[in-house]
């Protein structure tokens, strides 16, 4: 019954994700820019100055910008154009979950905390203003990446 709810969950947060414009999709590599998207990339790092430990840090890349998100982070921010992207998370702990705020204050989660460690691909539509990657249980500390979307669209 346990497996069953946790799929029940699974379903209900993908059918959320297809609402907020995300797209759960096959785990795979993913072209840096084509006319179908571009490429962010989150995962855990470790920094000196996370609180309450190392680990509690997390980061999205995207081209040659990165940003880290921990305790009193100094470069949090990373600034898109409108437009899809194709947003990997390489989730490797089960203390830790990405999830994705939009504008708007709606959030899901992409991965969940007690997970099979795995990577994850999502279709995300950026539109103007600011979304959040963060870790739910530990985005207090500041484990979370603003993504400050503005700008004239992508094209490619």
């Amino acid at each position: 019954m346990r497996g069953t709810w946790k799929n029940m969950k699974r379903i209900a947060g993908m059918l959320l994700l297809a609402a907020l414009g995300v797209v759960a999709v096959a785990v795979g590599p993913i072209a840096t820019g084509s006319a179908e998207g571009r490429q962010l990339v989150g995962q855990f790092c470790t920094n000196a100055n996370a609180m309450p430990k190392p680990g509690a840090c997390i980061q999205l890349s995207s081209d040659e910008q990165s940003a880290q998100g921990y305790t009193d982070s100094p470069n949090r921010t990373l600034t898109r154009t409108p437009g899809i992207y194709w947003l990997t998370v390489t989730d490797n702990s089960t203390a830790h979950n990405f999830s994705l705020e939009s504008p708007d204050g709606s959030d899901q989660d992409i991965t969940g905390v007690a997970d099979t460690p795995s990577a994850v691909t999502v279709k995300v539509n950026l539109s103007h203003g600011t979304w959040v990657l963060f870790c739910e249980p530990h985005r207090a500390m500041g484990m979370y990446v603003n993504i400050e979307v503005g700008g004239v669209g992508q094209v490619g």
